[in-house]
């Protein structure tokens, strides 16, 4: 594929303060959000087009005045700076393309401060230059820009990679806030080395980490390169022994689908989907699928509670699967709204009923895919559930389906971008709203569960007693929200020597930049929670 012909579109929910960028573009860990395509989308709401803002449009040569230019014909080209003539890189050149590029594609030109800041006497960072304009320049509707190298987003995009250690992280808010393992990856190094979903992560290299992780290790956990190795302190249980198990961090395939199963004696699938952004995402869900209806599924669970988002043709595949031809045929899935410079660009995607020709998916592209035709589906949320994720609950909305969110309130994502390369450098600034079918776009306050519960980490995901999918279940079978329950918490908790937590400590957690509510506390990188729409360009 051409990576010339493509634009990426993402929507992304980490915001990415100035102060950080330089040390915290961090490498790895989650790349498991975006991909290429092209358009990312946002399905969030606000009204937002860019045409509501207060300043007048400035006078600013065209970003290709200043363009790198790229010598390499090679696929793929554009991560190495070999790949582009030096003399068009320049800092100057470079700085002065993002306020171009900025004032004729961001969808809040109007407010950003693109005469305020000028390119020529700025002399920090191209990167922090662009977060000066976006998420530094325009605080109350920007949380989402942000900028990386081209190798780094290539990679999600295109292989569906990531490095690190291949388990997620979480607080157990019903047990004093301590940090367990969420899921693990079956791919990745962990899952090689023993690591399960409930563990409680007691310490890494031993430091005490039950409350509080320091950066630094985090980032060796997540943001190092292949081949650093952790000793990493687990309880099985809570209250539990400590035992040590050795993880070294790998680049690994991700792989979006943790879970697929039909219920036992029931005709009720469950789907743990974990990432829109891989592309074998839609070969897994289409072959989840296939299985789902030879079974004669009648009632289905979406557990989107780590989704933060990718494809918006994988989400519009999915939602395809659920609703079916009948339900869906002629309708919108979402529609891309841009600022008023590129009215003429919004277009509308439909609801996916085939295979496309993602990065390794071309021997498929064209298969039908097999759809359970609900008119009803329970999916469970939290405040992860961001971009793809969100436009995939909106959309069965717009077109009458019952929704039944269980869990929390999703992230609340409203805006998309493309990927511009320039320089080894990927930038996204946002440039379009994600409306559905009725013309209704997600909430910036995020959309909140017909049902609370809470995130069961005594449970493996699937098992239908845990927490979440059983109060879905629940629903399923009465039609409301079961009567909530208050779950005590667990015995005292059994640390290794020189862990223990004093109240002062666990109150004192370590500030997390980048999250946007609690359940994004542990995701560090801004490529975990993104919204992509591919199209020819």
């Amino acid at each position: 594929m051409n990576m010339n012909m493509f634009a990426h579109l993402l929507e992304k929910v980490l915001p990415l303060p100035p102060s950080h960028l330089a040390a915290r573009l961090d490498r790895a860990t989650a790349l498991s959000c975006i991909t290429i395509c092209t358009y990312l989308l946002a399905g969030c709401g606000g009204s937002g087009g860019g045409d509501g803002s207060s300043a007048a449009a400035v006078d600013i040569a065209p970003s290709a005045q200043f363009a790198g230019m790229l010598v390499s014909a090679a696929s793929g080209a554009g991560a190495l700076m070999s790949d582009w003539s030096e003399g068009t890189c320049t800092d100057n050149r470079q700085k002065n393309w993002v306020r171009s590029w900025l004032n004729e594609n961001y969808l809040f030109y109007r407010d950003a401060p693109l005469t305020g800041i000028d390119p020529d006497t700025y002399t920090n960072t191209v990167e922090n230059l662009f977060l000066d304009y976006t998420v530094g320049g325009v605080p109350s509707k920007d949380r989402f820009s942000f900028v990386l190298t081209q190798a780094e987003a290539d990679a999600v995009f295109q292989s569906g990679t990531a490095t690190n250690v291949g388990f997620t992280l979480r607080r157990d808010t019903g047990n004093g806030g301590i940090i367990r393992i969420a899921y693990v990856d079956p791919n990745g190094p962990a899952a090689a080395a023993g690591f399960a979903r409930g563990m409680v992560l007691a310490s890494i290299d031993g430091v005490a980490t039950s409350f509080s992780i320091p950066a630094a290790l985090s980032d060796k956990l997540f943001n190092s390169a292949a081949g650093t190795s952790s000793e990493v302190g687990v309880q099985d249980a809570l209250g539990g022994p400590v035992r040590t198990l050795t993880v070294t961090s790998a680049t690994f395939a991700t792989s979006p689908v943790i879970v697929d199963r039909v219920l036992p004696g029931t005709t009720t699938a469950y789907l743990a989907y974990n990432s829109f952004a891989t592309p074998l995402g839609e070969v897994q869900l289409a072959d989840a699928f296939t299985r789902f209806a030879a079974a004669g599924v009648t009632d289905l669970v979406v557990d989107l509670r780590y989704n933060g988002g990718g494809f918006v043709d994988i989400a519009a595949q999915l939602g395809y699967m659920v609703a079916g031809q009948v339900q869906s045929s002629g309708k919108v899935f979402e529609t891309l709204v841009f600022n008023d410079k590129r009215s003429a660009e919004s277009t509308s995607i439909g609801f996916v009923g085939t295979i496309t020709n993602f990065f390794g998916n071309g021997a498929r592209a064209g298969e039908p895919l097999s759809a359970l035709n609900l008119r009803r589906v329970s999916v469970l949320t939290s405040g992860s559930t961001c971009s793809a994720s969100e436009a995939f609950i909106s959309a069965l909305r717009g077109i009458d389906i019952d929704v039944v969110l269980v869990g929390g309130t999703t992230c609340g994502k409203p805006y998309g971008f493309t990927q511009a390369n320039n320089c080894t450098l990927a930038f996204f600034g946002l440039e379009f709203e994600g409306r559905n079918n009725k013309g209704v776009a997600t909430p910036v306050t995020g959309i909140p569960a017909t049902c609370s519960a809470t995130d069961d980490l005594d449970h493996a995901l699937g098992d239908p007693a845990e927490g979440m999918l059983a109060t879905a279940l629940g629903y399923q079978l009465a039609g409301s929200c079961p009567a909530a329950t208050m779950v005590a918490a667990s015995a005292t908790l059994s640390l290794s020597a020189g862990s223990a937590q004093t109240t002062a400590s666990m109150n004192a957690r370590t500030h997390n930049p980048y999250v946007l509510n609690p359940d994004m506390e542990f995701m560090i990188h801004p490529l975990e929670t993104v919204k992509l729409y591919r199209t020819g360009k």
